[in-house]
């Protein structure tokens, strides 16, 4: 039997159960369901498939499970995070600022060019530092910092282009 039909017994043995188990603790909120998670613990499986314990190959499954969990509870929160900064300072802002913010972050991304924006997004959603950064997008570690550097600059410019066309 080849690797990938192994694999795919695996796959075809653990995802219902794998799926149960991460709707009963994904929460639904955010950019990913479970099902996107699910996909990532395959992912990681085939990745690492030869490491698997034979025998115990459902439980390793759930350990991956949990940490895809947890990485998607950060990331949810660094994104959240990141729209707190965002939102205008003062009493709670009303839901039309909301949505000005939010449309305004929208634009000011789309502005960038898109090594300047995944460079940004990486830095912001991910969590990624220079060292880390330089090497997710195939550059060293000081045009990482630069190019980081820029699309912030560029960020601010176009939000604050936004905010004197609102007034």
């Amino acid at each position: 039997m080849t690797r990938e039909e192994r694999f795919s017994a695996l796959a075809h043995e653990h995802s219902s159960s794998l799926l149960r188990y991460l709707r009963r603790r994904h929460d639904g909120s955010g950019a990913t369901s479970a099902d996107d998670v699910l996909a990532e613990v395959l992912l990681v499986a085939w990745r690492k498939f030869d490491d698997i314990p034979a025998g115990l190959e459902g439980p390793w499954l759930i350990n991956v499970a949990q940490r895809c969990l947890a990485n998607d509870r950060r990331k949810q929160g660094r994104r959240k995070e990141l729209i707190v900064r965002l939102r205008p300072r003062g009493d709670s802002p009303s839901a039309e600022d909301e949505a000005l913010a939010v449309g305004a972050m929208r634009s000011g991304l789309a502005a960038l060019k898109a090594q300047e924006r995944e460079a940004l997004l990486l830095s912001a959603w991910e969590g990624l530092g220079p060292q880390e950064l330089g090497i997710a997008l195939g550059v060293s570690e000081n045009a990482a910092a630069i190019r980081l550097s820029k699309a912030k600059a560029k960020l601010q410019t176009q939000l604050d282009a936004k905010k004197v066309e609102s007034f």
